[in-house]
């Protein structure tokens, strides 16, 4: 690529233009480079990359931000030299960066935006943000208008007439047209506007189109591979780099890589990725997924895991990921233990059930007594209220009750003679340290014998 045709940018501005999907490493910062995510930058159907280092250490020596004139797209050229021994010294002193305010908006186009009509309907945050301020309107017909003159990231200034009509409505008129025929601008691709805080006004533009159809023409395939053999002798070289919606970086800061390489991956474990999208609402979408396979991170760190993802669609260049590239879920939710439900009887179920507590525990109306543990609640389930008005409460005598007593082995009865036959049952009666008077549960609970 031609040095002269290419045009250098504002790096505040040109973050904005490219979005969150890149971030430019500091000149002289340390970063690891890695030469198969190089070469699948420019061809994506590589796979593997044989006879070089997975990874080399560098320097960032230089940075170029730049704008092609073409496609008035941003990249970066970045100037990397390896580290030998593990430093190596700076070749040029480092820029402070400026104390400019930078106010930015960002529209995404519509087809109506980019049809013959020539009007580019503005929302009022960006008038409001961006553009000069007009006085207020007089009356519902009136209108006004206004000239603004916007530079575009290669350097060009456009002229636009600025159209503010009843209910607050903004657009471009005059001047837009041009500007969506010369930029070859397409419904779904996104202009920014940005403003400095000497208020000159820059224009951007990022494509919806994804990066390969249209950088592989301008870097060439031999021009990677010769920066790769120079990394592999230590030597400088030059990568440049066309930032893309969920783009990988091929070259990572140095602490971020060894922090992500000291985690012990393996099979099953939970992660989150997050893709950084400047023109959707949220700004960013996040994947939910679990590890399925992976590679030794010695032989082949880049893209080393394979995740299947909870999501229904996921883009397939996120199907195989670096660690640097996913954050691990620390906290796994707590499995919660579910008592079973309690099931409600049916009818017929319920009459059963009513039919044995009656032949077996007959003579206590919604009584409970100390009985074990494992009759307790077979015991205190309600008799039939039918039962207990009719037979029971006029042939039970206290006789048939310490008989019950007797039976379940409470240790406060004592035996007497005699019988009687109830219900074609022999029942035995007892006598009871008890009192006939009251009869009290542990927990207070009082049944008088009255009638």
């Amino acid at each position: 690529m031609s040095q002269q045709q290419h045009h250098r940018v504002d790096q505040k501005i040109w973050q904005i233009c490219a979005g969150d999907s890149f971030t430019v490493p500091k000149l002289h910062s340390k970063v690891y480079y890695f030469p198969e995510g190089h070469l699948q930058h420019v061809c994506p159907n590589t796979q593997t990359l044989d006879g070089c280092r997975p990874m080399i250490l560098c320097t960032v020596s230089a940075i170029d931000l730049l704008a092609d004139p073409e496609t008035y797209r941003v990249y970066a050229k970045l100037l990397l030299t390896p580290a030998i021994d593990g430093s190596v010294v700076p070749l040029e002193t480092s820029n402070e960066e400026d104390g400019d305010e930078i106010v930015s908006f960002a529209k995404t186009l519509t087809n109506t935006d980019v049809l013959s009509r020539g009007k580019l309907y503005v929302p009022l945050a960006c008038a409001n943000s961006i553009f000069p301020a007009l006085p207020p309107l007089e009356s519902r017909n009136q209108s006004l208008f206004q000239d603004l003159f916007l530079t575009d990231i290669c350097g060009v200034v456009w002229k636009f007439r600025h159209v503010h009509r009843r209910y607050h409505q903004h657009l471009f008129t005059t001047g837009w047209s041009g500007f969506v025929g010369e930029k070859k601008l397409l419904g779904g691709d996104t202009v920014v506007f940005i403003k400095n805080s000497a208020g000159s006004i820059s224009l951007g533009i990022r494509r919806k189109t994804k990066f390969t159809a249209v950088a592989a023409a301008n870097i060439a395939e031999k021009e990677v591979n010769m920066a790769i053999k120079l990394a592999e002798k230590n030597a400088a070289f030059e990568a440049v780099y066309y930032p893309s919606v969920g783009g990988c970086d091929f070259v990572v800061g140095e602490k971020i890589v060894e922090d992500a390489m000291k985690v012990n991956w393996s099979r099953g474990m939970r992660v989150t990725h997050m893709v950084k999208n400047d023109d959707t609402s949220k700004g960013y979408f996040i994947f939910h997924g679990t590890i399925s396979n992976l590679e030794s991170p010695s032989t082949r760190p880049w893209r080393m895991l394979q995740i299947e993802w909870d999501e229904a669609y996921v883009p397939q260049n996120l199907k195989q990921l670096s660690p640097w590239q996913v954050e691990l879920n620390s906290k796994t939710p707590t499995p919660r233990i579910l008592s079973p439900p309690r099931k409600k009887l049916r009818g017929a179920q319920r009459s059963v059930l009513s039919s044995e507590i009656e032949r077996d525990y007959s003579f206590i109306p919604r009584l409970e007594l100390g009985f074990p543990n494992n009759m307790h609640n077979l015991v205190t389930t309600q008799i039939s209220s039918n039962f207990l008005k009719n037979d029971i409460l006029r042939n039970s005598s206290m006789a048939g009750l310490h008989n019950l007593s007797r039976e379940l082995d409470i240790n406060t009865k004592k035996t007497s003679p005699g019988s009687i036959m109830l219900f074609g049952q022999m029942i035995r009666p007892i006598e009871s340290d008890l009192s006939d008077s009251d009869i009290k549960k542990d927990d207070g609970c009082k049944i008088n014998n009255e009638r």
